[in-house]
């Protein structure tokens, strides 16, 4: 006689477990469609997307649980929530290479030691008007070149009074010390702009997949860097360095933190200190003692295309204070 009532019950249970894990679904598949559409995603097979859709699952699953500890930044959805760490990993292409390696032991007249003359007043420093909006690396490991660019941009218009935007295509496929979309050194961009000068965007564009050098839009018309300057790795010396101008630098990115990134001020340790990834050093905020790091991923990546990580002595949070230099014109102001 008892048996109907268990029977009963077990089916009242299964069926409320059943439209639990449905709901569940249907509102990760509403997440999931929301992701494409905002992001402009689509998939050619069934497979691919249910492929796509549990990547997405699993880094939607790591987002809410950072979230969820209260911590100084936040991460959110954006491009690469449905990339496999391979993909991602690609982009990742600050690599060092002998020829600039050499060059800093003092083999290249062009390539000068960067000290800090002593500590410095900690201000807040912003340089991101000295440059055009963010740009879009795509799917390449060229984020050295735009790290290069981009301090260049940055001395240029503090030089010559003009906000200009240079082609990351060009250095990408002529600097033959460099690998294009399978990674570069910053250093080595800089030592190229001492011997060639850069040449505009609009002539000559950065088209995936990237391709030989093109000589006739490689001719230019903008002078060269007489200078490129490797900064001491400490955090002193960098503010200093900032202070006069944009600086190209290193961090790990292949980390939770970076890839989903969102807002506010990255902290902690457990960032790494693996050097893969070359970006860019605007500016210094007193408020959160927190450097302002402009990114290659795009203006709808992050805080609208940068990032802000805590200043840290030693390697610094990401290893930000590990391999950083930049563009100069003139020494004598150093």
């Amino acid at each position: 006689m008892k048996v109907l009532p268990v029977l009963i019950a077990l089916g009242v249970i299964s069926v409320s477990l059943m439209g639990m894990f449905q709901s569940s679904n249907d509102q990760l598949d509403a997440q999931f469609t929301n992701y494409m559409t905002t992001y402009d995603k689509s998939y050619h097979t069934e497979d691919e997307y249910q492929f796509r859709r549990d990547i997405f699952n699993k880094n939607l699953e790591i987002i809410n649980e950072h979230n969820a500890q209260g911590k100084s930044f936040t991460l959110g959805v954006n491009k690469f929530t449905d990339w496999t760490d391979e993909e991602y990993k690609a982009i990742l292409g600050y690599k060092k290479v002998s020829h600039s390696l050499k060059s800093a032991s003092g083999n290249n007249p062009s390539l000068k030691a960067f000290k800090a003359t002593g500590k410095k007043d900690l201000v807040s420093i912003d340089h991101r008007h000295l440059l055009e909006e963010v740009q879009d690396q795509g799917s390449c490991g060229s984020c050295w070149a735009f790290s290069t660019v981009a301090a260049l941009e940055g001395a240029y218009a503090q030089e010559f009074g003009e906000v200009v935007k240079f082609s990351e295509a060009h250095l990408a496929e002529c600097d033959k010390f460099s690998g294009g979309c399978m990674g570069g050194f910053m250093i080595n961009g800089f030592l190229f702009y001492t011997q060639h000068g850069p040449v505009l965007e609009k002539d000559y564009e950065y088209i995936l997949p990237l391709g030989e050098c093109k000589r006739s839009q490689a001719k230019s018309d903008f002078p060269t860097i007489p200078y490129a300057f490797r900064v001491e790795d400490n955090e002193d010396d960098l503010y200093e360095a900032l202070s006069h101008g944009i600086v190209s630098v290193a961090i790990q990115a292949e980390n939770k933190y970076m890839r989903g990134y969102r807002g506010g001020v990255i902290d902690g340790e457990d960032c790494g200190t693996e050097l893969d990834h070359g970006v860019t050093l605007v500016g210094y905020e007193a408020e959160t003692d927190a450097w302002i790091v402009r990114n290659s991923w795009g203006a709808n990546w992050g805080e609208d295309g940068y990032f802000r990580i805590k200043r840290r002595s030693g390697k610094g949070i990401c290893g930000i204070n590990m391999d950083t230099a930049q563009p100069v014109f003139h020494p004598e102001d150093y």
